[in-house]
């Protein structure tokens, strides 16, 4: 899937595949081309859901190599990860 957004008022783009793993709950998405690629070798961001009592937790994991030491960690991504998870909880939550 390509996906055209903007950052920090920049337009960026990137192409990505979705792996799922429903055996262990879990979705990840693996960057394959785009301006993720000016900063990093390599890019994956995971999403583990993990049954707990009555409802579940949701662990978010990024996966990355950095080009070099300058380059500052994906909290931006880290941030829009947190923040889909909680649109997502509320909407279930309605339910």
């Amino acid at each position: 899937m390509l996906w055209k957004f903007l950052q920090d008022g920049k337009q960026e783009w990137f192409k990505e595949k979705v792996e799922f793993d429903n055996e262990n709950n879990m979705v990840a998405v693996v960057e394959l081309e785009g301006d993720v690629f000016k900063h990093y070798r390599s890019f994956k961001s995971v999403c583990h859901v993990i049954p707990k009592g009555e409802g579940s937790l949701a662990k978010l994991i990024i996966e990355y190599e950095e080009l070099n030491a300058n380059v500052p960690p994906p909290n931006k991504c880290l941030n829009v990860m947190v923040n889909v998870t909680k649109d997502i909880d509320a909407h279930l939550q309605k339910a």
